[in-house]
């Protein structure tokens, strides 16, 4: 189960739509774009009696997180008497293009599961229902800003952001010990700068044998997009604020990607942790061919476990390092709902039930996912499982900033996660970083048009 769900919970960050599935989601409207709206703001906001059956799909994720949503339907359905929510659980693979399948057919669930890489294209195309009238003015500003952002376009919301995920660093303390390292930063205003952090691989590299590396970093596959963190970090964006044109090559992301260059130049990083390796940052640690690595929080049960998890020795969890300024990738998923449902205010009332502060906390708690409420933000959630490194990773989601949801949620995205993986396996292996970048900006440009 736990190597079905590590690959399970990798692909919700993917974040890449195949070519059949964006051609059968293509066929769902003749103008893509959002729906016209549905209301005022709010204007359907006050609660009341729903009843119905509904019929809501995600892909099958950790057992926390199919006990955190089979209670939430427990929960809803005795608080709305007459209610029927059908949990429809599915593999990850081929999760997208069967919702693709059933708008076109119109046999859709009327509430899906979408990670935040994927949610613009949706958006785009038309086939959400729009959520802004069942929310309040308060209710919307109750989340953290970025995430009710990620749901949100030309001022209209098409989900819910029910929660997320990011990067951090976990490290096995008596390697850090061996190699000489002392405090390892335990507040976010304290993490590493890049220099630090250089200093603290090096230190590393020179203490452990050649077959070993000191850290490896998550930027497998389609996580490719988590290198964009970097240039973030630097100051430097992806895309133009009026996110229409690339914004690369800049200084920022000249400076990111030679530094990036430098893990396989200095042996920093296994030569196979590269985009398009089939061994993962967390696999390299827990087979302890590194003594450090960038993970997202989604794997610390995994890590933890005692069985079958790192058995390496005591470990510990510390920050991103920082340039310019701190930044992280944005990971996790929205709920929304298939505008074709023939009960929007059963289905609202569900997305609004789904991210009340109780249900959120229940289910952040089981599957060991981090928060999108204020509320819950500013809050110590009672994780099962190490929550002294669930707290750092807390900390470390609030680096992710309007830029980053912006960026990440564009309609194109998908595209533009290809386009990394593309060039930055060639990038960060050699090619010329002008070639490389200017190469990554013709892939923009192309998926921002299209």
């Amino acid at each position: 189960m736990l190597q079905s769900t590590t690959i399970t919970r990798r692909g919700l960050l993917a974040g890449a739509l195949g070519a059949a599935a964006v051609a059968s989601l293509a066929a769902c409207t003749s103008t893509p774009g959002p729906v016209p709206a549905g209301g005022t703001a709010g204007s359907k906001a006050q609660a009341k009696k729903v009843t119905g059956t509904l019929t809501f799909a995600f892909w099958g994720g950790s057992d926390g997180e199919t006990q955190g949503f089979a209670e939430v339907k427990k929960r809803f359905e005795a608080a709305n008497p007459g209610t029927t929510i059908v949990l429809k659980t599915l593999p990850y693979a081929g999760f997208f293009s069967s919702i693709d399948r059933g708008i076109v057919s119109e046999t859709a669930p009327d509430l899906f599961r979408v990670d935040y890489t994927s949610i613009g294209k949706y958006i785009s195309h038309g086939v959400l229902l729009d959520v802004t009238p069942y929310f309040s003015t308060a209710e919307t500003e109750a989340f953290l800003p970025a995430f009710w952002n990620a749901v949100k376009y030309e001022g209209r919301a098409w989900g819910v952001p029910h929660q997320t995920d990011t990067t951090a660093v976990v490290y096995n303390k008596a390697a850090f010990a061996s190699a000489g390292i002392g405090a390892v930063p335990d507040r976010l205003e304290d993490a590493w700068s890049w220099d630090e952090f250089s200093d603290v691989a090096s230190k590393l590299r020179q203490s452990l044998p050649a077959s070993k590396y000191p850290f490896a970093y998550d930027w497998t596959a389609a996580g490719a997009y988590r290198w964009s963190s970097f240039v973030y970090q630097a100051g430097g964006s992806l895309l133009t604020s009026d996110l229409k044109k690339p914004a690369v090559p800049s200084a920022a992301s000249r400076k990111a990607l030679d530094f990036t260059k430098t893990f396989f130049e200095k042996k920093w990083v296994p030569a196979n942790n590269t985009i398009k390796t089939t061994v993962y940052s967390d696999n390299f640690f827990l087979n302890q061919t590194v003594p450090m690595t960038f993970i997202g929080d989604f794997l610390v049960p995994e890590i933890a476990d005692k069985t079958n998890g790192y058995q390496g020795g005591e470990w510990a969890t510390t920050f991103m390092p920082q340039d310019e300024t701190a930044a992280s990738d944005l990971g996790g998923n929205a709920i929304v709902a298939w505008k074709g449902t023939r009960n929007p205010d059963l289905a609202a009332a569900f997305l609004k039930f789904l991210v009340s502060e109780d249900a959120m906390k229940r289910f952040c708690e089981l599957a060991t996912e981090l928060p999108t409420l204020q509320s819950l933000a500013d809050s110590t959630l009672d994780y099962p499982i190490r929550p002294d490194s669930l707290a750092v990773f807390t900390r470390q989601a609030t680096t992710i900033t309007d830029t980053v949801v912006k960026e990440t949620t564009v309609p194109g995205f998908a595209s533009i996660s290809t386009t990394l993986q593309d060039q930055l396996e060639l990038g960060l292996r050699g090619t010329d970083t002008d070639a490389t970048l200017r190469a990554i900006a013709s892939g923009i440009r192309g998926a921002v048009a299209a």
